[in-house]
């Protein structure tokens, strides 16, 4: 039904074009508490993460780490659409139902069909009677004038209906429009790594998997069309209605003055006649050409009519197994360390769509049919050096994934649609990125900042990120962390994220949990984080 169809669309909304690289985003706890920085403050296991060169910036005592497991979340709702998607789904599509709901009493679609029985009991009252038969006849006019106040009540009645319908409508048109091609994205990502540092030659080991993913809803202006053909069609059945009954109206006044000719008797039954058979404007729906009302009442196509907007999702997993290795160098006389991370890297594109009204259930094989493997070698290179009257300050640079990659996803059915459209598969691209790092790490704090250099461009339809971030983090006996950061994104407005957490290593065990959120507006972003680590 068209309205369990309205409710398929505002759930979806909780999806080509060509799709570029993922956000410079690690999802470790210390980094997204710091507000993810690190280019020039992480630490140790870390490193491989951010910049494998800080492998070699690691204290003299420090031995091997251990990071397992790391895992993050976040979800980004640019848009608001969940605001928009509660009050449809709380408020308006419920009472958009009642209306055309035949279980509920007193209500639209009922009135409709009180209205084409009042007109319809007019018609045939009519019918048979001759102008003789109406003027100057009390008893005749009296009872037309009765099935005249019966149409009347009944006009009144969906005249008022209609009123809600209409603003129903509008607010529904007006939610979908704006919701309509705008993102709900997120991100998964989960790692861990073995690391071993040294100023003369460090090495780790490091497994990673992010996910990313964007989804949008296109609202058809088919399905715009049904959702307001409902009250362009019953506003045309009151016009008919209300002047069939004023016309009526000033014929009985006539009839009691003895002033009814035939032809104004066979006018007013022609015209009581098409009142209680109209049929509304045909207009284009997924369904094709349809009439909402039909011979006076609400049609079958109308009640069962299907919608072809759709909701489109793309999303991309890379799974990395690297091997960095470090080392510090003497660079005109600057101690400068440089690390390098060969890694095996395995890319799953996927690319799924499916009707709003779609009621199938996604299984695994419907996922193996939107997806594609893809597997190649890749590489991160960073560098680092110390400065200042104590070395305690760090400038970092890094470049990830040095080799850049289009990938082409699969070409999709929609699923539910009749005619079996299919969307072309975008492009994916894994492009370089660039960040540099500041840092000052203390033997209490560390305070750093993050730039990134270029641009990344939106795995899909959410905004590209360029990312300055500064964070702090402060060491209580080498026991409990306690960290804050901030980070805005230059490519756009009202994108920035305030993040906390806070770390508890006794003996070496270190627990981490982060936590992040547009300041402005929880629901624009928000994340969370948390890892166990072993540093020896």
């Amino acid at each position: 039904m068209m309205t369990r169809s309205l409710l398929a669309i505002a759930i979806a909304t909780l999806g080509a074009a060509s799709v570029q690289a993922t956000p410079f985003l690690p999802m470790d706890a210390r980094g997204l508490a710091m507000g993810n920085t690190g280019v020039a403050s992480a630490q140790r296991a870390h490193a491989p993460a951010y910049n494998p060169s800080l492998l070699s910036q690691a204290e003299h005592d420090d031995d091997f780490a251990i990071l397992f497991p790391q895992l993050g979340l976040s979800i980004a709702d640019e848009e608001e659409m969940y605001d928009t998607f509660i009050d449809m789904n709380d408020e308006l599509i419920p009472e958009f139902e009642a209306l055309f709901d035949n279980a509920e009493n007193n209500n639209f679609n009922q009135h409709l069909e009180e209205l084409d029985n009042a007109s319809q009991a007019l018609y045939d009252a009519l019918d048979n009677l001759s102008a003789n038969d109406v003027n100057n006849v009390d008893e005749t006019i009296a009872e037309l004038r009765a099935k005249n106040d019966n149409l009347q009540s009944a006009l009144d009645t969906v005249n008022d209906d209609l009123k809600q319908v209409d603003s129903l409508t509008d607010q529904l048109t007006s939610d979908l429009t704006s919701i309509s091609g705008n993102p709900f994205s997120g991100r998964l990502g989960t790692s861990a790594a073995i690391a071993l540092p040294s100023k003369r030659f460090a090495a780790a080991i490091s497994l990673s998997a992010n996910v990313t993913f964007s989804g949008r809803v296109g609202y058809s202006s088919n399905d715009n069309n049904l959702i307001n053909g409902y009250g362009d069609a019953a506003s045309g059945y009151v016009d008919d209605a209300d002047a069939l009954s004023t016309d009526f109206d000033a014929l009985l006044n006539d009839a009691e003055n003895g002033d009814v000719t035939e032809d104004d008797l066979d006018w007013i039954t022609t015209q009581a006649e098409n009142t209680s058979n109209y049929t509304s404007d045909s207009i284009s729906t997924a369904a094709g050409d349809i009439s909402i009302i039909e011979n006076g009442q609400l049609s079958s196509e109308a009640e069962d009519a299907d919608m072809d907007s759709y909701l489109e999702m793309v999303g991309v997993a890379v799974s990395d197994l690297g091997v960095s290795f470090s080392r510090e160098f003497s660079i005109w006389d600057k101690k400068v360390a440089i690390g390098i991370t060969p890694k095996y890297q395995r890319v799953i594109t996927l690319h799924y769509a499916a009707e709003a009204d779609y009621e199938g259930d996604i299984d695994e094989q419907d996922l193996e049919d939107a997806s594609e493997t893809f597997n190649q070698f890749n590489v991160d290179l960073g560098a680092s050096f110390r400065f200042g009257a104590t070395n305690k300050w760090v400038f970092g640079l890094v470049g990830k994934n040095l080799i850049g990659k289009t990938y082409q996803a699969k070409e999709v059915v929609i699923r539910g649609s009749a005619d079996s459209t299919t969307l072309a598969g975008p492009k994916i691209s894994l492009n370089p990125q660039f960040r540099a790092g500041l840092a000052f790490n203390g033997n209490w704090t560390t305070v750093a900042l993050d730039v990134d250099l270029t641009e990344n461009d939106p795995v899909a339809w959410e905004n590209p990120t360029q990312y300055v971030a500064v964070g702090a983090e402060f060491d209580i006996y080498n026991t409990l962390q306690l960290r804050a950061g901030y980070r805005t994104n230059l490519s756009v407005s009202d994108a920035e994220v305030a993040s906390i957490g806070f770390g508890f290593s006794p003996f070496g065990v270190h627990i981490d949990i982060a936590a992040m959120a547009n300041p402005n507006d929880v629901e624009k972003e928000a994340g969370i984080a948390l890892e166990t680590g072993f540093y020896f």
